[in-house]
């Protein structure tokens, strides 16, 4: 049984690397790290890794657009996991560097706008960065004895960095939700933690869009689950690019698509679909 590759959003010291670190490390495989989520869903369709770790949505920032729709654009994608990663910031900067010190703050958008309330307490005065990812500000604030950086603590490890501060973030509580995609026609069934295979709570998810874009079609649409009780996570609407006012649906459903009574419902949502297409059913796993 061969160990799988994973790639990530690299480089080693984001979120994204704790998270397939974590999942690896109960699991096996090898992560390989990808400069960005194109790149990470190119990697996946050209066979280079057998999975990818996608971040879908964060709950304090809301959904990343991105991967939405390069799974909607990569039709030959499907989910096989959902890892939630609680997230917590640090301030770190390199050693002797004090919190009076700070001039500029380096960060991802991302963490900078989950630690808002504390950079507005307490350090008002610096100069925001922003980054392509938490590793990248690290790297920086390593420069200069005026810059600091906000991340995981696993970055404090990877570039002996000081933490100033910590779980900036606040009293919110604060989770990334990743997902594992691959090519559909990909064989799992000798893994017991992916896919249909996992003992696990169930997640599916679809991507719809009416037929007709009438009023009261998606509440009819969205009937069809409430009818065989069937809770629903989550539901957002993409663009599709195609035409001024035509959205898609990002719909998940608790339970798995083996189930009957969401056989039923999903059959009954397709034929009133204009577009329909099952992203998968997945187990989830929640970081420690």
């Amino acid at each position: 049984m061969k160990n799988l590759d994973y790639a990530y959003l690299g480089p080693p010291g984001t979120f994204s690397e704790q998270a397939i670190s974590a999942y690896c490390s109960k699991y096996g495989g090898k992560t390989h790290a990808c400069d960005s989520i194109r790149d990470i869903v190119e990697t996946i369709v050209k066979d280079e890794v057998d999975l990818g770790l996608l971040p879908l949505e964060n709950s304090l920032e809301g959904s990343v657009n991105l991967s939405l729709d390069l799974l909607y654009k990569h039709s030959e994608l499907k989910l096989y996991r959902e890892i939630v990663l609680p997230i917590a910031h640090y301030l770190l900067a390199a050693p002797g560097v004090k919190k009076e010190d700070i001039k500029k703050i380096y960060s991802h958008p991302q963490a900078i706008a989950q630690s808002g309330d504390y950079i507005n307490r307490h350090l008002s005065e610096a100069k925001i960065v922003y980054t392509d990812s938490t590793a990248a500000a690290a790297a920086e604030a390593l420069k200069h004895d005026d810059r600091a950086v906000i991340g995981s603590i696993r970055l404090a490890d990877i570039y002996q960095l000081d933490v100033l501060a910590e779980n900036l973030q606040g009293d919110l509580p604060n989770a990334t939700r990743f997902v594992l995609a691959a090519k559909a026609d990909k064989d799992f069934s000798d893994k017991n933690h992916l896919g249909n295979n996992a003992e696990s709570q169930f997640k599916t998810s679809i991507i719809c869009a009416p037929e007709v874009n009438r009023a009261g079609v998606l509440h009819e649409m969205l009937g069809e689950f409430a009818k065989k009780e069937i809770d629903l996570s989550r539901i957002e609407s993409r663009p599709t690019r195609q035409r001024l006012g035509e959205y898609l649906f990002y719909i998940d459903l608790m339970g798995s698509s083996e189930d009957p009574d969401l056989i039923e419902a999903l059959n009954e949502v397709e034929a009133m679909s204009g577009y329909f297409r099952l992203l998968g059913s997945y187990p989830k796993t929640v970081i420690k």
